[in-house]
């Protein structure tokens, strides 16, 4: 037989007890994040209130249907009755909260202070029922509307603070142990044994201690779920917004690619595409910024790329990066389409006229006249990551690329501003969007290309 050894101490429960320890501190403390993130969850939370005055309102309606739906089960009916009284002012108060709640400037102070009226009024109203039948107080130790701190404790979990439920559940633990020490004061007697405590108006402290303990344990429990939940609530807010800044650098497109990447992105994970480059240059650019300081380089390119990168995100493009006044646009690598070149070549018109508007402009406020060139290629290309270890680049790859760029150079020599190979024309065609051309060049040369290239100038 073989002596199983005594295994080492688990580290889990260890864990658990680091992870609990560790929010409990987080309680005082709570995530600290970016002032904008703190923003974004303010604004959740503000939602959040809301949810908590309509969801008061609803309660204070239902509570309100059945009291009238067992109001004519109880044979008594005194003159003074505490459950109306407590409906009609909590009403008037949750209506109130709605304003504030609404406007976002509920105050922390005021939620504190709306939380400790929740439990005040429902423990008023627990301690008014022994007079309502004239009957002792120990008479409200077996009343169940006791379960509807439950109700409050967990409404306050809505807001994702921790210590407003903390302070919501030890209020309702304090109020439930002075309503037992109320009612051991007015006479009540008592008793150990759990069948008179449950048989008469006595008073069984094990029981309310149970009790009271119940409440404490809840507010602990979802205390700690909450505190949890928040920092996820924070971490889901950082990480948002890092897709959103994400997007600015490395395109909408392959930021959503790179968030929804089961394992990581890792260096030559790619697919092949058929796809369209657009290679944008902005002409005049040099001479325009030789004397030019730098802010206002900076302020010119701003511009540029503010009125064409509208135009060709509407238009299905995505970007894959900025070469000093060029832009590198793919369609149809980062989402087939079925439309690459159709987009392409519309995208290509509605970017030169915004692009001639731009010149004429500046033209009549006495600026330096810029313009735009565009080339057009097409075919397959790989579209993925580059790069080593933590230095990636989410890109396109191929001969497309490299030809769209040269061939932007043969646009200055044919003095033309669209210029696309005869593929990406015929493409766009087949694909909806025909584009009459100025004139073909059939084996025109483009330096650096080896092969004859058949190209046409759309503009």
């Amino acid at each position: 037989m073989t002596t199983l050894e005594r295994a080492p101490p688990s580290t889990s429960r260890r864990n658990i007890s680091e992870a609990i320890a560790a929010s409990l501190r987080s309680l005082a403390a709570p995530p600290t994040a970016p002032a904008r993130i703190r923003a974004a969850v303010e604004a959740y939370e503000t939602e959040s209130e809301r949810i908590i005055s309509w969801v008061q309102l609803a309660g204070v309606g239902v509570f309100a249907a059945l009291y009238v739906a067992t109001y004519a089960a109880f044979e008594v009916h005194p003159t003074f009755e505490p459950v109306p009284v407590v409906l009609l002012f909590y009403s008037g108060f949750t209506l109130w909260r709605l304003r504030p709640t609404r406007e976002g400037t509920l105050s922390t102070r005021q939620q504190y202070a709306s939380a400790a009226l929740d439990i005040f009024l429902l423990t008023a109203l627990i301690g008014a029922f022994p007079r309502q039948y004239g009957e002792p107080a120990a008479l409200y130790l077996k009343a169940p509307t006791l379960f509807y701190v439950y109700i409050l404790i967990a409404l306050r979990a809505l807001r994702f603070d921790p210590r407003l439920v903390l302070f919501t559940g030890v209020a309702a633990a304090l109020g439930w142990a002075l309503l037992t020490a109320i009612a051991a004061l007015d006479g009540a007697p008592t008793t150990g044994d759990y069948r008179v405590y449950m048989t008469s108006l006595a008073l069984l402290p094990g029981a309310e201690l149970e009790k009271i303990a119940g409440i404490l344990a809840t507010t602990g429990v979802l205390a700690l779920g909450v505190d949890r939940a928040r920092a996820l609530l924070f971490r889901t807010a950082t990480e948002e917004a890092a897709t959103a800044d994400l997007s600015k650098f490395v395109g909408r497109d392959a930021a959503e690619r790179i968030r929804a990447s089961d394992e990581g992105v890792k260096a030559g994970d790619g697919e092949i595409r058929r796809a369209a480059i657009m290679f944008v240059d902005l002409r005049g650019f040099t001479p325009a910024t030789r004397t030019m300081p730098p802010r206002d380089v900076i302020a010119l390119l701003q511009e540029y790329h503010s009125r064409l990168l509208p135009l060709i995100e509407r238009g299905g493009g995505s970007v894959d990066k900025f070469l000093g006044d060029g832009i590198l646009v793919s369609f149809g690598a980062a989402r087939e389409s079925g439309r690459e070149c159709a987009d392409a070549v519309e995208t290509a018109f509605a970017v030169d006229a915004e692009a001639l508007r731009w010149r004429d402009e500046r033209l009549r406020t006495g600026k330096p006249p810029l313009d735009v060139g565009i080339a057009l290629a097409s075919g397959d290309v790989v579209y993925g990551a580059v790069g080593h270890g933590d230095r990636l680049e989410y890109t396109v790859i191929g001969e497309p690329v490299n030809l769209a760029a040269k061939l932007e150079k043969r646009a200055k020599a044919e003095n033309a501003r669209i210029i696309a190979t005869k593929g990406v024309v015929k493409d766009a065609g087949d694909q909806g969007f025909p584009a009459a051309p100025l004139r073909r060049i059939a084996g025109g040369k483009v330096e650096g290309v080896l092969e004859p290239v058949d190209f046409e100038v759309l503009a």
